[in-house]
């Protein structure tokens, strides 16, 4: 088999609905003992994409792909994008993520578990490691908990015995981008609270002049 970089708008759309997915304790405990070696510097990790690829369900990776991987995750990409690459391509080759029946509805919906996994590997190398080191995604609890509900998301899968509406709760729990969110619309609120406040007072003064100037 040979799998060419997924384009936006093309392919199997993802399922609408979420698949029932592995544990959260299962993704969490398989991030915590990634290897030190995933996110060196020095790590390979166009070829680690394409060894995962591999082993996931037999393909091999073609040109395009290759050289998709060498611009977005090679030495010359940012440091952040490639350790997380590496963390990804660690926890779906875990055979209890891999084979997961969850996880196989979701692939198919996908094509195939490798363009599912390059869809995740994708969302998570370009978002969650823009607003999170990944590092933290292996040594801090919080951090393996957003990583492991992110993998989720981009996955369409929902963590084992959680529903769509807890999921989603407890995603904003943890999830750096929302809080993030969340503190600038308190700080846009309070701008706002403050400049209406300067407005109120600024009337009630030429009001109050106005008045004395009548005297």
């Amino acid at each position: 088999m040979r799998a060419e970089p997924p384009r936006r708008g093309a392919g199997p759309a993802a399922a609408t609905t979420p698949e029932p997915g592995p544990s959260l304790a299962t993704l969490t405990q398989r991030l915590a003992l990634t290897g030190p070696d995933l996110l060196a510097p020095e790590a390979e990790v166009p070829a680690l994409v394409a060894d995962v690829a591999l082993v996931l369900d037999g393909t091999v990776l073609g040109p395009a792909t290759l050289q998709g991987l060498d611009v977005a995750l090679g030495r010359g990409a940012l440091g952040a994008a490639r350790a997380a690459a590496g963390v990804v391509c660690w926890l779906l080759s875990d055979p209890a993520v891999r084979s997961h029946p969850g996880v196989q509805v979701a692939a198919r919906a996908r094509g195939g578990l490798t363009p599912w996994f390059l869809h995740v590997l994708h969302e998570l190398s370009t978002g969650l490691s823009a607003e999170r080191d990944p590092r933290t995604w292996v040594h801090e609890g919080t951090g393996r908990e957003e990583a492991a509900r992110a993998v989720c998301a981009a996955g369409g899968l929902l963590p084992d015995g959680e529903t769509a509406a807890q999921a989603a709760d407890r995603w904003q729990a943890v999830s750096t981008a929302y809080r993030r969110q969340a503190s600038r619309a308190m700080a846009e609120e309070v701008r706002r609270a403050e400049e209406l406040a300067r407005a109120l007072a600024e009337k009630r003064a030429k009001e109050a002049a106005a008045q004395y100037a009548n005297y």
